[in-house]
């Protein structure tokens, strides 16, 4: 016999529960689009079946119909106009979805595009298990290409950009930036923390870099910077931090970037219009790639783990041409 405590609790759950999918029917039968997203005259001819998918994505998948409504609706309006069945195997296929989002999403805005890619990709593959006892194609995971090193030529003119900017703040700032990141290989969530204690000449003349955080390690600072990058140092107080100092969140990821995108590149020889911290730091590692550096050196001063970590530089280095080639591998003579 069924405790009357324990029945009481399993009705009160079985309620909540319909509640909760009459609530979420009402949701998705009251959807609309924008009209500038559908017209109201395509709405009214594929409503029935994005409302259909509508209620296999939320039974299936993670997303809630003021999750999934939209995207449903912007695939299912291009795939009728794309001459397509409106039938659940084709509008769910992987291959339809990517072809939507390279072609049908040029409108949107570039995070826009890769929210709505994520949200029909995981309802598609939950769909597609669920209701039609299909499975996605495994996705090999390609190794990241990083993006190219400064040309030594655009690296002299991002330099006298550094140099040229209206205030002592404003240059300060890009000399700092662009010494730390091409002279140290410091990425954003590194020298977002540097303080004025932590940029000192070392006991053999050397500039060092304290780096904290995730990646705590010194970095000796490249020949052709630790000049500019000490002198820039002798003025910043050494419980203030070297970059931004006015900057209150320095977890955020935009204090560098947003900072760039307020003042448009001078130089008009360069390919870019700002200048690139990701970049600088490419040029750090590619530099010292190039030089032979031992690995294991390279490896300790980037904060990088493993030697995979570098492997997506390769395409970046210099041939070595075949006689010299031979003679490295040859080695000296005993």
């Amino acid at each position: 016999m069924i405790d009357t405590d324990v029945s009481g609790r399993l009705i009160g759950h079985v309620s909540w529960a319909l509640r909760l999918e009459v609530a979420v029917s009402n949701r998705l039968l009251a959807y609309a689009p924008k009209p500038e997203k559908v017209p109201p005259a395509k709405w009214r001819r594929i409503a029935p079946v994005v409302r259909s998918l509508g209620f296999l994505a939320v039974a299936a998948g993670p997303y809630g119909p003021h999750v999934i409504m939209t995207p449903l609706a912007r695939l299912v309006a291009w795939v009728e106009a794309q001459g397509l069945p409106l039938e659940p195997s084709v509008i769910l296929d992987q291959s339809t979805v990517e072809r939507f989002i390279l072609v049908g999403c040029r409108d949107m805005a570039a995070n826009s595009r890769r929210t709505c890619s994520s949200q029909l990709r995981r309802a598609s593959e939950a769909l597609l298990r669920d209701q039609l006892g299909q499975y996605p194609p495994i996705r090999l995971k390609a190794t990241a290409t990083p993006v190219a090193p400064y040309p030594q030529a655009e690296v002299a003119h991002w330099l006298i950009w550094a140099q040229s900017l209206p205030t002592p703040t404003q240059r300060r700032n890009a000399r700092l930036l662009f010494c730390l990141g091409i002279g140290c290989g410091l990425t954003v969530e590194d020298l977002v923390y540097v303080q004025g204690r932590d940029i000192h000449l070392g006991p053999s003349g050397r500039a060092l870099v304290e780096v904290h955080g995730r990646r705590p390690r010194t970095v000796v600072c490249r020949y052709s910077y630790e000049e500019l990058l000490l002198a820039e140092a002798e003025a910043i107080p050494t419980d203030s931090y070297v970059f931004r100092p006015d900057w209150q969140d320095r977890t955020s990821k935009h204090i560098a970037l947003e900072w760039l995108a307020k003042y448009p590149r001078i130089i008009g020889r360069c390919d870019g219009a700002v200048l690139q911290t990701q970049r600088l730091r490419t040029t750090w590692i590619v530099d010292l790639l190039n030089a032979g550096i031992p690995l294991k050196v390279i490896l300790k001063a980037s904060g990088l783990a493993t030697l995979h970590s570098l492997s997506r530089y390769l395409v970046f280095l210099h041939d070595v041409p075949e006689a010299e080639a031979s003679d490295l591998l040859r080695g000296a003579a005993a």
